[in-house]
Formats: C-alpha cells, sequence, structure tokens
C-alpha cells in the first residue's frame, strides 16, 4: 500500500510541474464545452426546436389579423406585432432582409373586407353556377430572412398556409350559417322544424375531434430531465477531456523510459502492477475533478449566458460510478499508449487521433441518431459512447444503476485488456533492456 502511496505522489509532483499539460486537460475541455453548447442551443433555434421570431404587421387593424396572430401563436412562433402608425412593409421588408427578424408578416388595408367579401361571394358564385376567379383577393405577405434553412422555411409556410386554411373555413362556415338562416326565414320555416340552423357552425368547426398527447414512455421516470444541449453537451465534453488525459500519460511513460528512470524502478522490489496502479490512480483523481470543473461550469456559467443549467435531479452515485470507470478506461488506455509508442511525438499523434475519432463517433460531437446508419453500427465500439450512453439514460432518461451495467461492464473490459496489454509490453521491454 505504501508502495501504491510513493507512486501517486510521484505521478502528482509530475504532474504539478507540467504547467502547459494541466492547462490542456483543464481548459480544453471547459472551452470546447461552452463554445459547443452555445453553437448548439443556436442551431436549436434555427431548426425549430425553439421558438423563431416572427414580426407581424397588420395595417388593416381588422378580425383577419386578430385570427392570423391567435392561430400561430398556437405554434412554435414568438410573435411581435408592429405598430402600424409608424411601420409600412418597407420597414419589414428592411428588418427582415437586415437578419433583425427571420419571419415577417404584413396584412395590407382593408383585408378583413375583402376576405369577408371574398367568402360571401363564393357562396354566391356557386349558387348561380359562376366559376369566375376574384381580382380583389386579400393577399398576406410574407417575407423571410435569405439565411433561414430551407427546412425551417418550409414549415413555417405550411405552418402559415394551415392558419390561413382554417380562418377561411371559420368564414365559409359563418357565411353558411347565415345563407341557412336567411333560407330559413324566406320559406317562414320555424326553427323547431330545422335543428340544424341552430347549430353555431363555426364553433363547432373549431371544435376538435382527435387529440394529440405526447407521451415519455410506458413508465414515467422521476429522474428525467427534458433535452437540450446542456444535458448533452456536459457529459460528453467532459468525457472527452477525461480520455485526453491519455497523452499526459503516454508522456509520462515514454520520459520515463528514454531518460532511465524506467529501468531504474523496475530494478527496485515494485512491480509494474504497483507502478501503473500509482499512475492510474493519481490520474483519476484528475479525471474526477475535470468532470467536476465541467459540471460546475454548466451549472453555475451556463444560466449566465442564457442556457439551460446543468442538473443531475438522482442517481447521483451511479453518475460518480460511470465517471470513475470512465476515468480507469482512460488511464489504462494512456498507459497502453505509453508503453507501445516509442516516443512522444508518436505517442501525441496516435492519442489524439484516436480520441477524437471516438469522440466523433461516439455521439460527443454530434448526437448519433443523426449520424448515417454505418456511423451508429460503428459508435457501439468508442469507449467514449458507453460512458456517453451510461450519463443519457442517467441524467435524461432517468434510469437507474442496473440500465447501464451493460455500458459500464464495456468499460471495465475495455480497462482490463488495455492494463493486460500494457503489463505484457512492459514485461516485453524490461526482457529486451
Amino acid at each position: 500500500m505504501l508502495k501504491i502511496i510513493a507512486a501517486i505522489a510521484k505521478e502528482l509532483l509530475l504532474l504539478r510541474r507540467d504547467r502547459a499539460g494541466l492547462l490542456v486537460l483543464f481548459l480544453m475541455p471547459a472551452i470546447l464545452v461552452v463554445v459547443i453548447t452555445l453553437v448548439q442551443e443556436n442551431v436549436m433555434e434555427l431548426t425549430g426546436q425553439k421558438k423563431t421570431r416572427v414580426v407581424v404587421l397588420d395595417l388593416d387593424q381588422g378580425d383577419l389579423g386578430k385570427s392570423l396572430r391567435q392561430q400561430l401563436e398556437k405554434g412554435n412562433l414568438q410573435i411581435v406585432v408592429w405598430d402600424e402608425k409608424q411601420k409600412d412593409m418597407t420597414d419589414i421588408q428592411a428588418a427582415v432582409q437586415g437578419g433583425d427578424y427571420q419571419v415577417g408578416i404584413v396584412l395590407p388595408r382593408d383585408s378583413s373586407a375583402r376576405f369577408k367579401q371574398e367568402a360571401a361571394r363564393l357562396f354566391q358564385q356557386n349558387n348561380a353556377g359562376m366559376q369566375e376567379k376574384p381580382a380583389d383577393r386579400a393577399v398576406v405577405h410574407l417575407f423571410f430572412d435569405p439565411l433561414l434553412m430551407a427546412g425551417l422555411r418550409s414549415g413555417i409556410t405550411a405552418q402559415l398556409q394551415m392558419a390561413l386554411t382554417t380562418i377561411a373555413m371559420q368564414a365559409k362556415l359563418e357565411v353558411l350559417d347565415r345563407v341557412l338562416q336567411e333560407t330559413m326565414a324566406g320559406l317562414h320555416v320555424g326553427r323547431e322544424l330545422m335543428p340544424l340552423p341552430r347549430f353555431n357552425l363555426p364553433e363547432l368547426a373549431g371544435q376538435p375531434l382527435l387529440s394529440l398527447q405526447e407521451n415519455q414512455g410506458p413508465l414515467p421516470q422521476a429522474g428525467a430531465v427534458p433535452y437540450n444541449p446542456v444535458q448533452q453537451n456536459v457529459p460528453a465534453w467532459a468525457l472527452f477531456g477525461m480520455f485526453f488525459t491519455a497523452i499526459p500519460i503516454a508522456g509520462a511513460i515514454i520520459q520515463e523510459r528514454n531518460s532511465g528512470i524506467w529501468i531504474r524502478l523496475r530494478a527496485l522490489p515494485v512491480s509494474p502492477l504497483v507502478l501503473f496502479s500509482g499512475k492510474a490512480a493519481a490520474y483519476i483523481g484528475v479525471c474526477l475533478c475535470q468532470f467536476l470543473l465541467i459540471a460546475l461550469i454548466g451549472a453555475g456559467l451556463f444560466p449566465w449566458v442564457g442556457l439551460p443549467a446543468f442538473t443531475i435531479a438522482t442517481h447521483l452515485p451511479a453518475v460518480l460510478l460511470t465517471v470513475l470507470f470512465s476515468s480507469l478506461a482512460a488511464c489504462s488506455y494512456g498507459i497502453f499508449l505509453g508503453m507501445a509508442c516509442n516516443s512522444y511525438e508518436q505517442a501525441s499523434t496516435v492519442g489524439a487521433t484516436t480520441v477524437v475519432t471516438a469522440a466523433a463517433i461516439g455521439g460527443v460531437m454530434v448526437p448519433v441518431y443523426a449520424m448515417p446508419q454505418v456511423m451508429q453500427r460503428l459508435s457501439i465500439l468508442s469507449p467514449l459512447n458507453w460512458g456517453l450512453t451510461a450519463f443519457h439514460d442517467l441524467i435524461l432518461r432517468g434510469n437507474s444503476l442496473p440500465a447501464i451495467l451493460d455500458d459500464l461492464g464495456r468499460l471495465v473490459l475495455f480497462f482490463a485488456v488495455t492494463a493486460l496489454l500494457a503489463w505484457k509490453l512492459a514485461g516485453i521491454r524490461h526482457a529486451r533492456s
């Protein structure tokens, strides 16, 4: 036990002297988690997952504008109403073109009157068998920011078209209701003999026959947290920083081998297992500090920059266990690199390439479900995916420890295999020396 403590103290002393390495281990993931989360938050706004700002200029100030705003407010839109006395269509077009708003809607003057005349004329033409197309139809003008994504533009257009269709249907039913009542009065038919006109047809049209309810699953999870970029990126980039410790671990081992320190340590009555254990224990502490730093940034800094706060509702022991097993996997991989590579340049190149690749295919940079099918199948090979999936099961899905045992088992297996390979390589190098 004293030998392991001495080995840990040696590693911490060497790590304290490597200030540049400490800066990379802690500052890099801290910067990445802030930048990437802010970028993804903006992407959510552009893809319709957050409210899109829509400016409305109602020059008509009639019933049509009020009905249109009521329909649009039901969707995922943030409606901003401009004062018609101070603005015109040119102003709203310039504001949208300049990027102040993503969408602009203008209702010209007399739109409500034209709309009602069109609805009444439709029934008159129908009764007379005419098919003329009126030339004075009300038009709603729509403007888009040139930088708006095509998918979001199509979605907003469809939402606006649906709102106009609903308003038109209600107007037609109002005309139909009035025509039926006038017909009854002309035929001197009592209301008790014809029950249909007693119904409020526009009100009936607005009442849904089916309802849509979004369910979380067959069993409600009390600890589940709604998805947002913070809950995705905090554990993801903490894992990325933890696995990046493989590079300084490998560098320290290679430096010991090249300087002859490793040979002198092996000459002592100390097995490679004790040396590896001390090195792993020291850097596990570093990994725990990394996760704590990123979590504190998510919980304390993010609300100050307009992002949701990172929270762990329940299962904190399971989260800490996931951090521990991920740290073990990262440290053992670094020890393996230190024994397999012959120079620091080789270890840093191989380590950085493999960690970034594992992060890319593991869902750290882009969620796995957004990847092509080939990449989704490859993601199961990434140790970062195992740790990230465990975090998602605990934090986002609200699952407990039994649900992540398979991912923790993969991390333990990865730790055992890389540690065994490092131990074998240490024996081979000792025999050669």
